[in-house]
């Protein structure tokens, strides 16, 4: 009899003992730490073209060419960008490769004056506005960090990219003050167009930081980010930058650039992984 109660209390012990067991915390699936997404981006970008040396169209025999003047003026077109994104998730960071076409808009101004040596009031001011506008497939590649868990997630991140020039096109308008003519008056010329992809080279490379935040209401994410991109190279072709001869007539030659820009995206991914109902986008 004490036998069977020894027997019996043992078997109660290990069942109690077994049932208050769990498992490891630091247990995790490998296969649920990870996550792949594929989605698509849009949104905009003000453009701006940093000169690193001036050139002119002309060199002038009584005066520097530099007092034609020559001004750029930053973040004041609004340019577009779409694309795909493709996004590998592991312990809070996320890399992505986000291919797609970016426009950029960017505007510099030159004004040339001349007056009469033997008559102060015969006088002519013309400004012309130079609005040039990009058009690139570019190849980002980005890294970023979530700073907290759950379906709202702010994140930051840096990235790269390399980008192929498509097209470039530019619109010049003519203005200014005729005082010289015998009729004074301002006057505002048709804005013509040319196409100036001759004048730059094919590629462009950059880097940029950003900061962003991202919502999983459920098996999607949708993401919202800001960040400031940074050219690197000269993207003039030093060979062409004379060649147009409708920009040389008017005494124009295309300095050596950089681009900026600041953007704003939205973005639309989906987990390509199965996602148990044990497990979601957001975990």
């Amino acid at each position: 009899m004490r036998l069977k109660l020894t027997l019996l209390l043992i078997v109660l012990t290990t069942t109690v003992w077994a049932q208050k067991r769990k498992a490891p915390s630091s247990y995790k699936d490998p296969f649920l730490a990870t996550q792949w997404y594929l989605g698509f981006f849009a949104g905009g970008n003000l453009s701006k073209a940093t000169p690193s040396a001036a050139y002119y169209g002309y060199e002038p025999l009584n005066y520097d060419a530099r007092v034609i003047g020559k001004t750029y003026t930053g973040l004041k077109k609004l340019g577009t960008q779409a694309g795909l994104v493709f996004m590998f998730y592991t312990k809070g960071f996320t890399i992505g490769l986000k291919p797609g076409i970016h426009t950029y808009e960017v505007e510099h101004i030159t004004n040339a004056n001349w007056s009469d040596s033997n008559d102060p009031n015969n006088t002519l001011e013309i400004s012309y506005t130079h609005t040039t506008n990009f058009n690139y497939l570019e190849l980002p590649l980005t890294v970023q960090y979530d700073l907290m868990k759950g379906r709202i997630r702010p994140y930051i991140g840096v990235g790269g990219y390399y980008g192929l020039l498509l097209n470039a096109n530019r619109t010049v308008q003519r203005s200014g003050t005729d005082a010289a003519s015998g009729s004074s008056g301002s006057f505002v010329n048709t804005a013509t167009t040319i196409g100036v992809s001759d004048l730059f080279i094919k590629s462009a490379l950059g880097i940029n930081g950003f900061v962003g935040v991202s919502y999983d209401p459920g098996n999607i994410r949708i993401t919202m980010d800001v960040g400031y991109k940074l050219g690197l190279n000269n993207i003039t072709s030093t060979e062409n930058r004379y060649l147009n001869n409708e920009l040389s007539a008017i005494g124009e030659a295309t300095d050596d650039l950089s681009l900026q820009n600041l953007y704003l995206n939205f973005g639309f991914v989906f987990p390509l992984k199965f996602i148990s109902k044990n497990f979601d986008a957001i975990n």
